[in-house]
């Protein structure tokens, strides 16, 4: 299959654009769709096949209303294996230049495609059809533009850029791929919330491993409680309601603190931590609330002077006087109804009314008594 392109330099990347029929576009490439478990390399977010077939009806209605004008932006390819092609040139004076792509080279059932999807995964996914499910391939023109060996990581910040900014885009997932794409050294000072939230998910010690949707493709059978996205706001509010965790210089206590917490929320809540469909503590405003309370628990915590081996057993005491403040039941308890970080914050300051430190004193001495007997 051959494609005459014009050669040229888009910012400070070269690029090879032209127009071609979307069926031949979708035939040579493929989406790297990024799942957490059997594409972690991956690029694509997940596929939205309501946004995949309306963007086939738009490009194949083009043709049935001709007065009616329709257009989209050029979809954007990276050829990852030059293997796969070779590149002819026209006219050298004026940057025509003729792409050939050797289809025999490509195999369609690999994870990773020789030539990728940069953007405009939804526009081509059914555009070289499919008879079982009744899409005829699209011969319709579209404007392409492809990059020629560009290596995974600068798509995928490609991938970031064009994305970062529309609406529909996911921010789990952007925020996953800044985490692979930043050293963690860089990414501490610069979203210390996102490199918390990124090890909370990724230690096998955190009560988030395991949970926590990155974005991509969902694999069947998992259930994925929390997003990354809110995961990383929880992380920010609990940092920024703690004074003391703040007072940390170094990112690596502050993050051991806020696993001493939440792992006390998963022992002090139990059956909400384990059962977020019936419960609402692990949706966003769920975690949220528990972060602005995280922050006074622990400064209570360092205040007091407990030592790090009784901290989580400390904040247990604490979490514990909360329970009778607000049910988490999604269909007859007192947080439904709230939301979004306004509700996070009310439902956060009932419960911080209902903390003693002597209360927690209390309960530590009937422990130390149980365990005499």
């Amino acid at each position: 299959m051959e494609f005459v392109t014009l050669k040229g330099t888009n910012l400070n990347t070269t690029v090879y654009r032209g127009f071609a029929p979307i069926k031949d576009i979708a035939a040579i490439s493929a989406p790297d769709p990024f799942n957490q478990d059997t594409n972690p390399e991956g690029l694509q977010r997940d596929l939205t096949a309501k946004h995949a077939a309306e963007s086939y009806r738009y490009a194949e209605g083009s043709k049935a209303v001709p007065d009616h004008p329709r257009l989209w932006p050029e979809v954007i390819l990276n050829i990852r294996d030059t293997e796969v092609v070779t590149l002819v040139p026209i006219d050298e004076s004026y940057d025509l230049w003729k792409i050939i792509v050797h289809e025999d080279r490509l195999d369609m059932s690999l994870t990773r495609p020789k030539i990728s999807r940069t953007d405009g995964n939804h526009r081509l996914n059914h555009g070289a059809g499919n008879q079982e499910e009744d899409w005829p391939p699209l011969d319709v023109s579209t404007p392409f533009c492809f990059t020629v060996g560009l290596a995974p990581e600068k798509e995928a910040f490609l991938f970031i850029d064009i994305n970062d900014n529309q609406k529909a885009m996911n921010t789990s997932h952007l925020a996953h791929l800044k985490t692979r794409l930043t050293e963690s050294e860089v990414l501490a000072i610069e979203e210390p919330s996102l490199w918390i939230a990124q090890h909370l998910v990724d230690d096998p010690e955190s009560p988030f491993h395991g949970i926590i949707y990155l974005g991509g493709e969902k694999s069947q059978g998992l259930a994925r409680k929390v997003n990354l996205a809110a995961l990383r706001t929880a992380s920010d509010m609990l940092l920024k309601e703690s004074v003391k965790l703040r007072a940390f210089a170094e990112i690596e206590p502050k993050y051991a603190m806020s696993r001493i917490y939440w792992n006390a929320v998963s022992k002090a809540y139990p059956r909400e931590w384990g059962d977020s469909r019936q419960y609402l503590l692990l949706r966003g405003f769920g975690i949220w609330c528990m972060a602005i309370l995280g922050g006074e628990i622990i400064d209570r915590c360092v205040a007091r002077r407990v030592a790090s081996a009784q901290m989580e057993e400390e904040m247990i005491a604490y979490l514990r006087q909360t329970r009778m403040v607000v049910d988490w039941d999604a269909k007859e308890g007192t947080a439904r109804g709230h939301g979004g970080r306004v509700g996070a914050r009310n439902l956060a300051e009932m419960m911080k009314r209902a903390l003693s430190d002597d209360d927690v004193d209390i309960g530590n001495l009937a422990q130390d008594l149980a365990r005499s007997l």
